[in-house]
């Protein structure tokens, strides 16, 4: 191995390094939600949460996988609490259905939006710089 190649090798295992400890941590964004009129928080999804959200299918309610997702992700308000809270009074009866207090095309817009910040989907295209021939 020349001396370039190892330096190359150093700078790509380091920059390997910086994304795998970045990609632990989660990231957040505040959304507004106009039927609402409020500001929530989303997070970033672990990657276990995305295959057990993509891992859903319910013929009867065929945006599940998006209502756990923000489910799953919505920091502020905390859900899961608002959820407990609402099981609580009787209002529902799975704590998935808090997700209901945005409109369907919220629903898909902020699932979106999570999907987004955890790497699901892309925002900058890998592209072909050079084809090589067998």
């Amino acid at each position: 191995m020349d001396k370039n190649t190892k330096t190359t090798l150093e700078q790509f295992t380091k920059k390997a390094l910086q994304r795998l400890q970045d990609k632990r941590k989660c990231k957040t964004v505040t959304l507004y939600v106009p039927s609402l009129d409020e500001e929530i928080v989303i997070r970033s999804l672990l990657n276990t949460e995305i295959v057990e959200c993509t891992s859903i299918e319910d013929e009867n309610d065929p945006n599940r996988c998006d209502r756990y997702a923000i489910y799953l992700a919505c920091k502020k308000p905390d859900l899961k609490a608002v959820a407990a809270e609402l099981k609580k009074a009787g209002e529902i009866t799975e704590p998935i259905e808090v997700v209901d207090i945005f409109d369907i095309s919220e629903q898909t817009q902020i699932a979106t939006e999570i999907m987004k910040l955890s790497g699901v989907i892309g925002t900058k295209p890998v592209t072909v710089i050079e084809q090589i021939k067998n």
